[in-house]
């Protein structure tokens, strides 16, 4: 079994991807199961070896500690833990503790973190420190990535929404008094411009329509903010 966890899901999901291109190198069948959907019973004949013509197979079983608490979780959670044996990848989009890891003894944990950069970068939008800006913005994503960059920015922005729309903003104490602070930095207005602004930023990058690349887009944003 491997454990792919952590905040940074650009990275994770790309060494997932490595993977399955290994897996299906080796002609193995692989077989995919988001944790929300899945049942006891389909867990179990997803367990049950190799299929009807010999040919070894992959599990992929995604967001399973997202679930909520639940007597399926623990059912699933127990399933999982009794066959660290078998060829399985659990995908997480959260870091997972110790004692979470700790219920599959004998699997191998990969951990992909997020950079202090990053952090440092986004807690600076909004302040009059470009070069600051600029430099923890490049260290970020040479540490993780233009397009998580570009995700976290876009979460950040949607929590300085939420701040200064409605005061309520989803985390930490520490997190959610650093996000109100640093809205009293723009308007409603000027986030939800910016907002927009990444939006068309995104449909541009997906749809190969950009003149720009993802990295000088983020490096204009960063000048702007």
């Amino acid at each position: 079994m491997l454990i792919l966890h952590g905040e940074n899901i650009v990275q994770s999901r790309n060494r997932l991807k490595q993977v399955i291109d290994a897996a299906r190198e080796q002609n193995k069948t692989v077989e995919r199961a988001v944790s929300k959907n899945l049942t006891e019973a389909e867990l179990e004949e997803l367990l049950v070896g190799n299929d009807l013509f010999g040919t070894e197979k992959l599990i992929i079983i995604e967001e399973l500690h997202s679930l909520p608490t639940s007597n399926r979780k623990k059912a699933l959670i127990s399933m999982l833990a009794n066959s660290v044996d078998q060829d399985i990848v659990l995908w997480e989009k959260r870091a997972l503790t110790a004692t979470m890891l700790n219920k599959f003894p004998g699997a191998r944990a990969e951990e992909f973190k997020t950079s202090s950069s990053l952090f440092k970068w986004l807690d600076l939008l909004g302040t009059d420190n470009t070069q600051q800006k600029l430099k923890y913005l490049q260290e970020a994503i040479s540490s993780d990535g233009e397009y998580f960059c570009f995700l976290m920015l876009l979460r950040q922005i949607r929590m300085l929404i939420q701040a200064k729309d409605s005061g309520k903003v989803a985390g930490a104490p520490f997190v959610v008094n650093k996000v109100k602070a640093q809205a009293r930095n723009f308007s409603l207005e000027q986030l939800l411009q910016i907002h927009q602004r990444l939006y068309t930023i995104d449909a541009r990058q997906k749809t190969s329509r950009s003149p720009l690349t993802l990295f000088q887009e983020l490096d204009l944003i960063t000048l702007a903010l």
